[in-house]
């Protein structure tokens, strides 16, 4: 199994933006968005998001918009429920999350520091 580095996104804005390693297997993925899961690509990066957020209406992850709209320079879509962020090597596999996109949470958003 998988173990990576990922930026997870809260949807309650009261609820702080992490970076925690996280074995990146499904079960775990489906724990940490509350249900089945959705991928939102972009280059380097891609973040999964409950596939059913808004049919269950999941309040809408802020946050995770204004990173996709910085990452992007668009958004595509309202992402409603929480939302984890991770890389990608080369073969496809998951990988930690881009320093760049840690950077760039980190000045939007604000997050926490990295934990073990």
């Amino acid at each position: 199994m998988t173990t990576c580095k990922a930026l997870i996104i809260p949807a309650d804005q009261s609820q702080p933006a992490r970076v925690e390693s996280i074995t990146a297997d499904l079960e775990t993925l489906q724990f940490l968005v509350r249900g089945n899961i959705e991928a939102v690509s972009g280059d380097d990066w891609h973040f999964y998001l409950n596939e059913e957020g808004k049919i269950l209406g999941l309040e809408p992850n802020v946050r995770a918009g204004a990173l996709v709209l910085q990452l992007r320079g668009d958004v595509q879509d309202v992402y409603c429920g929480d939302v984890v962020f991770l890389g990608a090597t080369p073969d496809g596999d998951e990988a930690d999350v881009p320093e760049r996109v840690r950077f760039l949470a980190a000045l939007i958003i604000g997050t926490a520091q990295p934990t073990a």
